[in-house]
């Protein structure tokens, strides 16, 4: 074997030592060359993600609106927002959710059994039942029987549906101001009611004993009742179903609530901003913190019932802000039967 131990070998063994000094050192730059780059990058794909939820939410909504126009043409009242046919039968079941969606989980009536669901197959809320997903997505339960089937898999199925157009990617539950049911639940609104949008239902009673309930919004009105279509909020976020309430009093009018705590986060990492369908079937995101009640042109206040009404009546029931409304003024409310208190509706109160 030939031994290499002259002046030029030492050269050579001190060349290779400089490599390997050289490619550690080239190494840990590239390392930490690599660990600042995400450093920068994290939060932006963080944003990407999150605006890839909300434009996917808006698609979503944009769906369902587009649907609400079809259902109102077809429709003999033409209601864009179909009420359900168990509407009242329980406290809080007043038409936001049961339109559109799978089976709710939330609020079981039965100890703790998601199955008993209020908003359930069960309870006759089921996907069956919710008249939107007849028209997204033609008849998707040809089939559908009333019935459990064994070990309740067929009531187990209805809550598992893939019907995600209907579920907003970043809904992550109970984000502040809504039903105790749904915060104690600790469920995405997609799981405890089955739909992670509402449809606004904004509701209106007359002080006194004998209170029941008027719609002053699109929904339960023909939709060629609507004054303003481009601006009047058809369905929400369920995050942001109250939102207006955060200045809500129902004293005088023309008072609006002091700052308070109330808080609604939200589910696009943007307190007191929503994703919303309006009732002309286009989609967009609102900004709703708390509400305006601005007065509308003299002489233009409808009539409740038989009394002649003005703004001092109906100012508590004029909910809007920059570039949306809730309320369907000045078209007359539609009456329901349904009583004020035992409803469980949440709802302005209107008169002198």
């Amino acid at each position: 074997m030939t031994r290499f131990n002259g002046p030029g070998s030492r050269r050579i063994r001190r060349h290779l030592g400089q490599c390997r000094a050289a490619t550690l050192v080239e190494l840990v730059s590239t390392v930490t060359a690599v660990a600042a780059l995400l450093i920068v990058l994290l939060p932006t794909l963080g944003q990407f993600r999150r605006a890839s939820k909300t434009v996917h939410c808006l698609d979503n909504l944009s769906r369902i609106g587009q649907a609400a126009m079809v259902h109102a043409a077809l429709d003999s009242n033409e209601r864009a927002v179909p009420d359900h046919p168990r509407m009242g039968i329980g406290a809080e079941t007043l038409g936001m959710y049961e339109w559109g969606g799978k089976s709710g989980q939330g609020s079981p009536v039965s100890g703790t059994d998601p199955l008993s669901s209020l908003w359930g197959t069960q309870n006759g809320r089921g996907p069956a039942t919710r008249p939107l997903n007849r028209i997204l997505f033609g008849d998707p339960f040809p089939d559908f029987r009333n019935d459990p089937g064994p070990d309740n898999v067929n009531w187990q199925d209805d809550a598992q549906l893939n019907l995600d157009v209907f579920r907003c990617p970043a809904d992550t539950g109970y984000s502040g101001h809504h039903y105790n049911a749904w915060r104690a639940s600790r469920l995405t609104s997609f799981d405890h009611y089955g739909n992670s949008y509402a449809s606004n239902n904004l509701w209106v009673g007359l002080a006194g004993g004998n209170c029941t309930l008027h719609s002053v919004s699109p929904f339960f009105r023909p939709l060629s009742r609507v004054p303003n279509p481009a601006q009047t909020i058809l369905l929400i976020e369920n995050a942001g179903l109250f939102a207006w309430r955060k200045n809500y009093v129902s004293g005088a009018c023309g008072t609006i609530a002091p700052p308070n705590t109330l808080l609604v986060r939200g589910w696009h990492n943007e307190p007191w901003t929503f994703q919303s369908a309006f009732s002309d079937g286009h989609a967009a995101t609102v900004r709703m913190k708390g509400h305006l009640r601005p007065q509308l042109d003299p002489g233009r206040y409808p009539r409740y019932g038989v009394q002649n009404t003005s703004y001092n009546f109906w100012c508590r029931a004029i909910i809007r802000g920059p570039g949306w409304q809730l309320d369907t003024l000045p078209d007359p409310s539609v009456p329901t039967s349904l009583n004020c208190f035992s409803s469980g509706a949440v709802f302005a109160t209107v008169g002198p």
